[in-house]
């Protein structure tokens, strides 16, 4: 049987979420309904259709990402048949189309599970894979801010940063803040080798979407700080926060985090969900003194071939 993969294109790209959303689990798909997929699909050229003689068996999105250090190779397969034997059957031999006599820089593959699956530890390990921690998913329970939470808010508010809950009025008042929003993202993730761009149009359509919004924090009219949190099914995700390295340490982020937290609970009294990158210890803390806890470790596969050397899978 003959893999093949199909570039998405706009005609393609209703069919191609469809697909992802009727396989995934409910949580990831509640996040694929509730942001603009398909602006960011079309947006790459990373997104396929995996089939297997000439029918649709999964979808595939493979990014490539050069910098200093070589080159970064991520996939994830979403695979129709929910089998871990037959998710790892695919990457195998998915795999195998990339096999080389040489590669010119170091190039890592990053392989990453369907949600919800798991890839066959001992055959990854046979690949010459490893095992690498991701992220950890962190919940809060329903709750108010509670006593002992957000510690360092009051020395944030001593100092003048004001939290707001960005609306129409605000938006008026600064007609750019969508493009403040993603130039903070950029200025604070500048480091980061995986940041994903997202325009001030993105920014200003999530804004707009149902069952979402935006924390903002203001030094004066100066935008330090944002964070986005948008209503799953039964439970409220949290993404990054925003904030710009010169204002860490001041109180700021647990300001705008207790200024979420209050949101969140006034419009729905729901869990609210996080991730944090596992190297990143400082995250996790900052996680932990706003009142969430660790539920569940997320893994990646890693391979890495050296300048030079044979591709084979």
């Amino acid at each position: 049987m003959t893999l093949t993969l199909i570039a998405v294109t706009k005609d393609t790209v209703a069919a191609y979420l469809d697909f992802r959303l009727s396989v995934v689990d409910a949580s990831t798909a509640s996040y694929l309904s509730g942001t603009d997929q398909v602006s960011m699909i079309l947006a790459s050229t990373s997104h396929h259709f995996l089939l297997e003689d000439d029918v649709v068996v999964a979808t595939a999105a493979i990014k490539r990402k050069t910098d200093d250090d070589g080159m970064s190779v991520y996939v994830l397969i979403d695979p129709k048949k929910r089998d871990e034997k037959h998710l790892t059957n695919l990457i195998a031999r998915l795999l195998k189309t990339e096999n080389q006599p040489s590669v010119d820089c170091d190039t890592r593959y990053h392989l990453y599970p369907s949600s919800g699956l798991s890839f066959i530890e001992a055959d990854m390990h046979a690949m010459g894979f490893s095992k690498n921690s991701e992220n950890i998913k962190y919940v809060r329970d329903p709750a108010p801010p509670r006593a002992g939470e957000f510690p360092h808010a009051a020395k944030g508010e001593q100092l003048g940063y004001r939290p707001m809950v960005l609306d129409d009025d605000l938006i008026a008042k600064y007609p750019d803040i969508f493009s403040r929003i993603s130039n903070v993202y950029d200025r604070a993730f500048a480091r980061r080798p995986n940041a994903q761009k997202i325009t001030a149009e993105e920014r200003e359509k999530n804004y707009h979407q149902l069952d979402s919004g935006y924390v903002i924090c203001m030094l004066d009219d100066e935008l330090v700080a944002s964070t986005h949190f948008l209503k799953l099914d039964q439970e409220v995700l949290a993404t990054e926060l925003e904030c710009l390295r010169k204002h860490w340490g001041t109180g700021a982020a647990d300001l705008i985090c207790k200024h979420q937290v209050k949101e969140v609970t006034r419009r729905w009294n729901l869990p609210i969900i996080a991730y944090a990158d596992t190297p990143n210890a400082a995250s996790r803390r900052a996680l932990e003194r706003f009142g969430l806890y660790p539920v569940q470790e997320h893994f990646s596969w890693q391979r890495t071939f050296t300048a030079g050397s044979r591709v084979e899978f």
